[in-house]
């Protein structure tokens, strides 16, 4: 009975204990509190901020430390040619899309006269090789496939027209009349193969002289578009400016693409037709001669 009764008294004081020293604990901490209260009260208002950014930054350095090993991999988008044209304005757009068209027609062009200039001089050549070596009647069809040879056709058809009139007069002016007439039709002759041989060189030119202009154009208007996306945004940052510019001067690259080739182009092929033209000419006073000279020897 004496032992339960000292068990019992002794767990009662145990609890008052643990009560007695929780009512403690929480009594200091108030007082700590109100303590730590009170001085934050009695500081100035520097002394808090600065303490209060120091603790800011203790806390953010270990982050900071922390970022780079958190922090995820950024993903870099290409901004090409395609992404230019995509994101370009509408009006730039059609100028670019201009500008290729004009590029692609000047190459077009530059394949079809090197095939013309080509065969054109091959078969001058052929017939001038069978007239000097007397055998362009031999040639028969052939004749109409070179400028030479049709030249030389429309003479053959003057001196026979002309052997087939009386004799009357005097014979040299007789004869005079009758190289005129040869000069005079073989130049027609002559200029209907060099407009043949001249065509789409004014559309080079064309395009060697407007399409850096045009390319001008949409530079021009890309960078309005920038300048007014930089009042819409109230942002003069390089992303929002950077785009716009790209735009604008890949338009100016594009009138160059198009325009340096047209007129290295049309330099060549002018070049070309000078001397198909001088070739012409050539072969003209070589045919006018050798009627002379057939009507002398009296044939």
């Amino acid at each position: 009975m004496h032992t339960r009764s000292f068990i019992s008294t002794s767990a009662r004081w145990q609890q008052r204990l643990r009560t007695l020293s929780l009512l403690v604990l929480l009594v200091a901490g108030g007082g700590a509190t109100g303590l730590v209260l009170a001085q934050a009260d009695n500081q100035p208002p520097e002394a808090t901020a600065a303490s209060a950014a120091t603790a800011a930054v203790s806390e953010t350095v270990p982050a900071i430390q922390a970022a780079p090993e958190a922090q995820p991999a950024v993903a870099h988008t290409s901004f090409g040619v395609r992404e230019m044209y995509l994101q370009a304005d509408p009006l730039v757009k059609s100028v670019m899309i201009l500008l290729v068209f004009c590029s692609v027609l000047t190459w077009a062009v530059l394949l079809e006269k090197l095939f013309v200039f080509s065969a054109a001089k091959r078969r001058n050549n052929q017939f001038l090789k069978a007239y000097r070596g007397g055998q362009a009647d031999q040639l028969g069809e052939q004749l109409e496939r070179s400028a030479m040879g049709r030249m030389w056709k429309v003479a053959q058809a003057e001196l026979s027209h002309y052997r087939t009139l009386p004799a009357e007069g005097n014979d040299a002016d007789r004869l005079n009349r009758l190289l005129q007439r040869i000069a005079l039709t073989a130049g027609i002759v002559q200029e209907r193969d060099l407009a043949r041989m001249g065509t789409m060189m004014g559309v080079l030119a064309t395009i060697g002289a407007t399409a850096p202009f045009i390319g001008l154009f949409g530079t021009v208007w890309g960078i309005l578009n920038s300048f007014a996306s930089i009042a819409t945004l109230k942002s003069a940052s390089l992303a929002v400016v950077a785009p716009g510019i790209a735009e604008a001067l890949l338009a100016t690259a594009l009138g160059l693409f198009a325009a340096i080739p047209a007129v290295m182009i049309f330099n060549k092929f002018a070049r070309d037709i000078n001397g198909f033209v001088g070739s012409l000419d050539n072969f003209s006073a070589e045919m006018i001669a050798g009627v002379s000279r057939q009507l002398d020897e009296g044939r």
